[in-house]
């Protein structure tokens, strides 16, 4: 039984709380949530400086990129309307727009990363809200099933490959290269995209193992697990994506891209500090047993 005015066990003596109150009916009341150090810390990390530089420099990249790719748009458009306006009657006329568009998982995360620093800055309580974790675990389940259907496509569209190639193997392709070359070069590349998005779900299942470890730790208290190396060297092979695409756009001459990049590389960067932090933390809290 416990206390209906404080939740604490009451002694199986029957005398009252040690807060001082007699109440007749002590089933009325569930017992209080207990405070582990796994809470604070938690509560700790994720309202730190590092943690809102990481929300913040992560909402600056993605509004950036958003702003470039409409101006973009907008730049494309107008130089296509330009050219229209020259281009004879009854010639042939065709517009390519390429468009950058900020991936929902992106979303999710901002919102998710935000929601976190808001229920770790509120004083009036030692918990935080699990809303942020749960929308990560979205972006993970939503990757798990892009993953997966990008699997079973390679795998129908090799399975149809190596049935034409067999069933006419001097077919003409159109790469000019020799039918057993553009063969062997369509396989190689089918291998590697069915590698990648494998490796790309193995990923995703193990961060959601993850984000369901640490929604358990803001709820009861116990310590999560750290998060995996691999997902740190993600973050690395990202500003490696990052760098070779902003010289890419320095090539073409897409300045208007470049500052999404650059603020890409500087919120990678502090993520993967993040990251380095909170395996610290959990390691420090193993390490003294909490």
């Amino acid at each position: 039984m416990y206390c209906t005015n404080c939740g604490r066990k009451l002694p199986e003596d029957g005398s009252p709380c040690i807060c001082g109150t007699q109440n007749g009916n002590f089933n009325t009341q569930p017992p209080v949530r207990p405070v582990t150090p796994v809470h604070g810390m938690l509560k700790r990390f994720a309202s730190s400086k590092l943690f809102f530089m990481c929300a913040l420099l992560f909402t600056v990249q993605m509004v950036v990129s958003a702003v470039s790719s409409v101006i973009e748009v907008f730049t494309v458009l107008q130089n296509q309307a330009y050219l229209l306006e020259r281009t004879p009657v009854g010639t042939n006329f065709s517009v390519e727009l390429n468009v950058n568009i900020v991936p929902v998982q992106n979303i999710l995360v901002l919102i998710g990363l935000w929601l976190l620093y808001a229920s770790a800055k509120k004083t009036d309580t030692p918990f935080m809200s699990t809303a942020g974790v749960t929308l990560f675990k979205v972006t993970e389940i939503l990757q798990i099933v892009g993953c997966g259907i990008l699997c079973g496509l390679l795998l129908l569209i090799g399975l149809l490959v190596l049935l034409a190639s067999s069933g006419a193997p001097n077919v003409t392709n159109y790469t000019g290269l020799p039918d057993n070359i553009a063969i062997l070069i369509m396989g190689v590349a089918f291998v590697v995209g069915l590698v990648l998005s494998v490796l790309l779900l193995l990923y995703s299942i193990k961060m959601l193992g993850v984000w369901t470890s640490l929604q358990r730790a803001i709820q009861v208290g116990v310590l999560p697990k750290k998060l995996p190396g691999y997902a740190l060297a993600l973050q690395g092979f990202s500003i490696f994506c990052d760098v070779a695409a902003m010289i890419a756009f320095f090539v073409l001459n897409a300045w208007i891209l470049i500052p999404g990049s650059l603020c890409s590389m500087a919120a990678r960067v502090y993520v993967i500090r993040c990251m380095a932090a909170y395996n610290r933390e959990v390691a420090g809290m193993e390490a003294g047993s909490f």
